[in-house]
């Protein structure tokens, strides 16, 4: 299944959904009522509760695509895409992204690759949702793009086992982890990456969880970014160095929670890898797609800051 967060026309409060097989979004709480069933009330609820809460929602699923040409009173429970504004599907206790996970994208910016899964910390402030606006810094001239496949953390654990890892996968979403690259920079010299990584908008996610269920190898993703339609990135998640279970049993020592997210690096293609005519750093105007196969398209466009509030 496909989970979503969005607002629906006029609606201020954010409502979970799923996606139908014909790419509308179903409020499952709303179809819930309508059919008598009782579901959990938002995405950290369903991954809380685990299993029980998502066979809830599968129940209502077949029940809604079974029925709903049929039954009138359940077209008030289905939304068209474009009728939504998305939200996060989640909002992450904390995300972990590995860096300089694919050999190609260590080469292409001159790093070699880490002799264990590491990275930094993205703040969850820097969080948006699928079609929010990346708010471009006037500080940095090279803003960049980085297309990554997020796993969501669907249980606790603390220095859990390799061979066990993908029991504690409740499923995956993209995340952008858009970069200042120069400032990344000065700040590795130092030691630590934070503003570099970390500032307003810096962290585009979603468009929608999928479980894990749907997505039985998580290294046989093809993975391509777009700026302007213009592919940039196009790879596999199987030319990954550390794959999924390496990377969560050493992040698992910062100790899991639900809804924690570890990001798992990005493929060469990046605009601080381009050595050819002109620059692809992006610039207010541009729009970015990050695709994952059988995950979805994460779409946000390129604004200039908003000016500071005194």
């Amino acid at each position: 299944m496909k989970l979503a967060t969005f607002l629906v026309p006029g609606g201020r409060r954010g409502r979970f959904g799923t996606l139908l097989a014909n790419q509308s979004l179903l409020d499952i709480q709303t179809a819930g009522r309508l059919l008598h069933q009782r579901v959990p009330r938002d995405v950290m609820a369903c991954i809380r509760l685990g299993e029980p809460a998502l066979s809830a929602v599968r129940r209502v699923l077949d029940m809604v695509e079974a029925q709903w040409t049929q039954n009138e009173a359940l077209a008030a429970a289905i939304y068209p895409q474009e009728a939504v504004r998305f939200l996060a599907p989640i909002m992450p206790g904390k995300i972990m992204a590995v860096g300089l996970n694919y050999t190609d994208h260590a080469a292409e910016v001159g790093g070699e690759a880490y002799p264990r899964p590491s990275g930094f910390i993205k703040l969850t402030s820097c969080v948006i949702p699928h079609q929010a606006a990346i708010r471009k810094p006037t500080w940095t001239r090279t803003l960049d793009y980085e297309n990554e496949l997020a796993v969501v953390i669907g249980r606790s654990g603390n220095a859990i086992d390799a061979t066990r890892a993908y029991e504690y996968v409740f499923g995956y979403t993209i995340m952008n982890d858009v970069s200042a690259r120069e400032v990344q920079s000065q700040e590795r010299q130092i030691g630590n990456i934070t503003i570099g990584k970390n500032f307003p908008t810096s962290a585009p996610l979603g468009p929608w969880i999928v479980t894990r269920d749907e997505i039985p190898d998580p290294h046989n993703l093809r993975i391509i970014t777009r700026v302007n339609g213009e592919v940039r990135q196009n790879a596999n998640t199987h030319g990954q160095i550390y794959h999924i279970p390496q990377q969560l049993a050493w992040y698992s020592h910062a100790g899991f929670e639900p809804g924690d997210i570890v990001s798992t690096g990005t493929p060469s293609g990046v605009a601080a890898g381009y050595k050819g005519p002109g620059s692809w750093y992006l610039r207010p105007g541009d729009t970015v797609e990050c695709e994952i196969e059988r995950v979805g398209c994460l779409i946000n466009p390129v604004r200039r800051s908003r000016r500071a509030r005194n």
